[in-house]
């Protein structure tokens, strides 16, 4: 699954041992971070707080063995989910 959002493309692929977010920049994304315990309580991520320039690439790897997480891999790629300090503010 493949959101747009203000300043990074966000794609997510489930993988042996969790997902993998994969982040692009479309313009500079100050301090990316993943909030995965929102789609799964007991995932975590290896990777946080990255900054990316235009045209740069992160692969976040998320540590889940939550079922209905691993089949529904999109929900880590929801807006509310991978976050910068450059999004708007967002009532959830």
């Amino acid at each position: 699954m493949k959101l747009a959002l203000s300043a990074k493309r966000i794609a997510a692929v489930a993988v042996e041992d969790g997902v993998e977010l994969t982040a692009t920049a479309k313009s500079y994304v100050r301090d990316l971070f993943c909030m995965a315990d929102k789609v799964d309580a007991k995932a975590s991520v290896a990777e946080g707080m990255v900054s990316l320039l235009p045209g740069e690439s992160v692969v976040l790897h998320i540590a889940t063995a939550d079922a209905a997480a691993l089949a529904a891999p999109g929900a880590f790629a929801a807006a509310n989910v991978p976050r910068s300090a450059n999004d708007p503010k967002r009532e959830w």
